[in-house]
């Protein structure tokens, strides 16, 4: 039978203290075993207690650092190639972090007369690069007029950067192209904040996909916390998007998709002329021009990602097809009327057809000019606004 005793050790004879808390044991005497030492933490988790003042002690040692605020300043200083079907673009970045260093506080000293591997670090990355960017990193001393130290860290990167596109305006879309900077420490240690002083720029003279894009000359910041390991989502880190924003230039697809499909679409009413009494001759024409609406479609689908839902363009290119197949179902049906009503049947579904595919042009012309079209407005005023806020800023 198991035998358990217990013996307390303790410097006073009342009271508990922190030398009796380190000297404090349970023995715990088992009928043929040696005697094993345990320690209180051991007791409590087979449903004993502990004095108040251990709790204390360990929600002391659990206690948060002092949360470092890291100033960020993004310039895109050359964007490169847009790649809209593997959603990502190139581009050559400079992040520049900022932040206080009170051990070097009244020292004047240069960055040459530091180390800065025995200094603390916020431990940057950027989060949506893709592979292995390269970087460039300089570190600069910065004091102000109280003698206050900050350290300034400058990192060239260049490399390519992965961005989820929102394509339901295709071709009349406006991108977001955004650099996320994240600290490789928790979030209750290190807090990322817009640079006070310094402004995100985009420098659009180096933009190399400018026959495609127009690239917007604003920017917009936003923080967050993310989750980076998914078994712990206690532990968050901290997180700055800088996004510029570029529009896609829609002429190409205008000129080569839109209006090629428009026409044959149109040349669909011609089959109307060839004699009813042919309707092989009728059927064949229309299920060649419904062919050539399909590779069209083709062409489109090899532009873009394989996404889950319709852009413009297959809206567009969908209601012709579906107008292609009306009229060969006319063309099959047409046969099959009596002799006497079959020519005044078909000039009314000829005008019908003609008038529901110029009032569907019309109104697809005015929806893309009051939604797709309106983002652009809303891009030109916020460049014309940051201009403006440049220019106040340059007088004061």
């Amino acid at each position: 039978m198991t035998s358990i005793a217990y013996s307390f050790m303790n410097n006073k004879s009342t009271g508990y203290n922190n030398d009796s808390e380190n000297s404090r044991r349970c023995t715990e005497v088992f009928s043929g075993s040696k005697n094993r030492s345990v320690s209180v933490s051991d007791v409590t988790t087979r449903g004993g207690t502990y004095p108040k003042q251990n709790r204390r002690r360990s929600s002391k040692h659990r206690r948060h650092p002092i949360k470092a605020k890291v100033q960020i300043c993004v310039q895109f200083f050359k964007v490169g190639e847009i790649d809209t079907l593997k959603e990502q673009f190139t581009a050559d970045v400079i992040v520049k972090a900022k932040w206080r260093e009170p051990t070097l506080d009244g020292q004047n000293k240069s960055a040459e007369n530091v180390d800065f591997s025995k200094i603390w670090n916020p431990k940057l990355y950027i989060e949506n690069s893709y592979g292995d960017p390269k970087e460039q990193m300089r570190y600069r001393i910065l004091y102000n007029d109280k003698g206050e130290a900050y350290i300034s860290e400058k990192r060239v990167i260049k490399g390519t950067f992965m961005e989820n596109l929102e394509l339901d305006d295709f071709p009349f879309d406006v991108q977001d192209l955004t650099v996320t900077v994240v600290s490789e420490l928790p979030s209750y240690e290190v807090e990322l904040i817009e640079d006070e002083t310094d402004h995100h720029v985009v420098n659009r003279q180096s933009f190399v996909d400018e026959q495609e894009w127009f690239l917007y000359m604003h920017t917009e910041c936003s923080r967050k916390d993310i989750v980076i390991d998914q078994a712990d989502n206690s532990i968050r880190r901290s997180a700055l998007s800088v996004k510029c924003r570029a529009a896609r230039r829609p002429g190409y697809f205008v000129w080569n998709i839109f209006m090629v499909t428009f026409l044959i679409c149109t040349l669909s009413f011609a089959t109307f002329s060839v004699q009813k009494e042919k309707p092989e001759n009728r059927l064949q024409l229309s299920f060649t021009l419904i062919l050539t609406a399909v590779a069209f479609k083709s062409v489109v689908n090899n532009s873009l990602p394989r996404i889950s839902y319709l852009t413009y363009m297959d809206k567009y290119l969908l209601a012709a097809m579906i107008m292609l197949t009306v009229v060969c179902c006319w063309h099959a049906i047409v046969t099959t009327l009596p002799d006497a009503s079959r020519d005044i049947v078909e000039i009314y579904v000829l005008s019908i057809l003609a008038v529901i595919y110029f009032i569907y042009n019309i109104g697809f012309l005015i929806v893309i000019y009051l939604f797709p079209w309106r983002k652009r407005r809303t891009m030109v005023q916020k460049d014309r606004d940051y201009r403006e806020g440049l220019l106040f800023n340059s007088k004061f």
